[in-house]
């Protein structure tokens, strides 16, 4: 009974809900955070994209979706009161695999070009700020939403705490859609539901910021 949950858009003096499970999965804007001993370096969570193709009719079209884990290190979060910025480069996906052993201490564990299970883990979480999971459309696969696909996020320690976070809204028309946000700033992660979706045909990725902010259509052009 480690997982607490906030409702979507909680005020900045709300205490934080009492415990309610240890699987838990989020509505749309709402946030929950994982009970971690931070200061313990061989402390890990994975985050897992999940996706299974959607029907017959749209698995036989194509599904090859992407996960991305943009990321911020707590050394680079911007203090209090002190402007963010973007932060170039900070991607780890199927052609920057990353690693546990040294910064940025996140490790993709391989490219899945059917429906299925492609999952990052995240080490060192005393060194970790923010962290953006994302997913990315094959153009290859044309026009179908996210949700047609059938992805969501898995966040979960590997033990007895998981976050599933779904995706509510039918978007035809992205390539990239930013799913939950990981805010390691807090004494127990705290995962969001964020759901954003890229303008229409952009392949430009979402860019995150040293404050937590992310914004859409704003980094590097992909294509696949």
């Amino acid at each position: 009974m480690n997982i607490f949950r906030r409702p979507p858009a909680p005020t900045a003096t709300a205490p934080d809900p009492a415990p309610t499970g240890t699987g838990i999965s989020l509505t749309k804007g709402e946030s929950a955070g994982i009970s971690l001993v931070k200061t313990d370096p061989t402390v890990q969570i994975t985050a897992h994209l999940d996706w299974n193709g959607g029907s017959a009719s749209r698995r036989a079209r194509g599904a090859d979706l992407e996960l991305y884990v943009l990321h911020v290190p707590a050394s680079g979060v911007s203090p209090g009161g002190k402007r963010s910025t973007p932060k170039e480069g900070g991607a780890i996906y199927y052609r920057n695999l990353g690693s546990l052993d040294q910064a940025p201490y996140i490790r993709h564990h391989g490219d899945s070009l059917t429906p299925g299970r492609e999952s990052a883990t995240i080490g060192r979480i005393d060194r970790q700020g923010y962290a953006l999971i994302c997913a990315y459309s094959a153009v290859g696969n044309g026009v179908g939403s996210f949700k047609s696909y059938g992805a969501k996020a898995i966040v979960t320690d590997g033990a007895n705490q998981t976050i599933t976070v779904p995706l509510y809204d039918n978007n035809q028309h992205a390539y990239w859609v930013a799913i939950a946000l990981v805010d390691f700033t807090h004494d127990n992660p705290l995962i969001s539901q964020v759901e954003r979706y890229s303008r229409p045909n952009s392949e430009a990725r979402p860019m995150l910021y040293t404050d937590g902010r992310f914004l859409m259509d704003a980094g590097p052009v992909e294509f696949k």
